[in-house]
């Protein structure tokens, strides 16, 4: 009798855990993720933090948290956790006492441009003899985090379009000729009343101003081509062209919009259901406005960089017009032949024997920074 007795206060120490675990084990149990900094360039570092808090008297001493995120992340070494392809999987394991919170910070470089979650966390437990094994996912532990990409220099690159380049055009921007017209144009928020045309407005009923030379005011627009060869349909074939390409768009938008010319973006990709394309705008918020649109590149293509180059060269009559690109063809080479407001910049040289001089080879290495 004693025996058995024994036998049943075993088997009741031993079955007590399985039956507390199942019951309590994710009871009053949270798990948390956050990045110190939400937004940061290619090449900063940022510390992400893990808490998991226990707020119950059943101590855990196998836990045993599980995420997904991408491999352009880097972790610092000991981290445990493999990857697989473009997927980076973290393991992390903790032993909770009753009532008890562990913080675990994480070092992480950013290698490369976009917007990455931590996410799909997945937290484990296990007795002290790991005989009982569960399992559930924690869908609301998540950190986002925005890489922008790197700039190359907060000065004019070398290779900056000429029609933006000079004194003629800076102090058209600045100081308007009124004794050089150029012809009438509508009336627009901001004109001045005394540049009025007042025998043009009866004429037209409606309100017209003198257009003055000296106050077209230079742009920009950058066209990213997001083929990196010319088999790309709707995918980013070369991912290292095509990054980059983004890096040396980056570079050009932001010096513009800093140097206070009004500059906007269009590349052949969509994000969510919109294409690719921004207004005009300048200044330093100009500059992150861009940045930011840049890394949410994705990296997919919709649609024929050739078309998109023809409909914004036509729409975009008093912009300068520079290419970034990671190849030419005959077509592309034919339109910057015939138009001479583009300038081409292609990541490999361009085949044939009669090059325009607005096309040209670059590489990361020729920018500034």
């Amino acid at each position: 009798m004693i025996l058995i007795l024994l036998l049943l206060c075993v088997a009741a120490a031993a079955l007590l855990p399985h039956v507390l675990l199942r019951k309590f084990g994710y009871k009053n149990l949270t798990y948390t993720l956050a990045f110190s900094e939400t937004e940061v360039s290619e090449g900063d570092t940022v510390t992400l933090t893990e808490t998991i808090c226990s707020r119950k008297p059943l101590p855990l001493p196998w836990v045993k948290a599980e995420l997904t995120t991408d491999a352009s992340l880097i972790f610092a070494a000991g981290t445990s956790g493999e990857v697989t392809g473009e997927t980076r999987f973290l393991s992390s394991f903790f032993s909770l006492m009753p009532y008890r919170q562990i913080e675990r910070r994480r070092t992480v470089t950013c290698t490369r441009r976009g917007i990455y979650e931590v996410s799909r966390a997945v937290i484990m437990l296990s007795d002290l003899f790991g005989t009982v094994e569960l399992s559930q996912p924690y869908p609301d532990a998540r950190a986002s985090l925005t890489v922008l990409p790197a700039e190359r220099g907060a000065d004019l690159p070398e290779d900056f379009p000429q029609q933006l380049t000079g004194d003629a055009i800076r102090r058209r921007a600045l100081m308007p000729d009124r004794f050089a017209v150029s012809g009438i144009r509508e009336y627009a928020d901001g004109d001045s009343a005394r540049d009025v045309c007042w025998s043009a407005s009866a004429r037209s009923d409606r309100l017209m101003v003198w257009q003055y030379q000296e106050t077209a005011a230079p742009s920009l627009t950058v066209m990213l081509n997001c083929e990196t060869r010319p088999t790309d349909r709707d995918r980013v074939s070369d991912r290292s062209a095509y990054e980059d390409a983004i890096r040396i768009a980056a570079a050009y938008l932001c010096a513009a919009a800093r140097a206070g010319i009004p500059v906007r973006l269009c590349a052949n990709t969509v994000i969510g259901d919109s294409p690719a394309e921004t207004a005009f705008c300048a200044g330093d918020a100009g500059a992150m406005r861009m940045r930011r649109l840049l890394a949410a590149l994705p990296l997919t293509v919709s649609g024929r960089f050739s078309q998109m180059l023809t409909r914004i060269s036509a729409e975009d009559t008093a912009a300068t017009l520079l290419i970034v690109t990671a190849y030419t063809d005959a077509e592309m080479l034919k339109l910057a032949a015939q138009d001479p407001r583009m300038t081409v910049l292609t990541l490999r040289a361009p085949a044939g024997d009669r090059i325009p001089q607005n096309v040209r080879q670059i590489s990361l290495a020729a920018m500034k920074g």
